[in-house]
C-alpha cells in the first residue's frame, strides 16, 4: 500500500505497460478527464481504492478524485521526461 501520492505515482508508472505510457503521453491535458472510465478505472482497482490524505485535506478524499490526481502527475512526468 503506497505512503503518500509520490508513492502511489510510483507504483502506477511501474505497473504502466510501453503501451499504456505512450498513449498517456500523447493525449492533450485538457483530454486526461476521459480517462476517468478506463486508465483511471484500472488506477483504483491497481491500488485497491487506496485514499492518501493529499496536502492540506482531511480524510475522506475519494478514489476517483486521486485517481485523476495519479494521472495528472503521471502525464506531467511523461511530458517532462520527452
Amino acid at each position: 500500500m503506497p505512503k503518500n501520492i509520490e508513492d502511489a505515482v510510483s507504483i502506477v508508472m511501474d505497473a504502466m505497460s510501453s503501451d499504456q505510457k505512450i498513449q498517456l503521453l500523447e493525449i492533450r491535458e485538457e483530454d486526461l478527464i476521459n480517462l476517468h472510465f478506463g486508465f483511471g478505472m484500472w488506477v483504483r482497482n491497481l491500488l485497491g481504492h487506496w485514499v492518501p490524505p493529499t496536502d492540506g485535506e482531511k480524510y475522506p478524499a475519494h478514489p476517483d478524485d486521486i485517481s485523476e490526481k495519479i494521472t495528472e502527475i503521471l502525464w506531467r512526468k511523461l511530458q517532462d521526461a520527452k
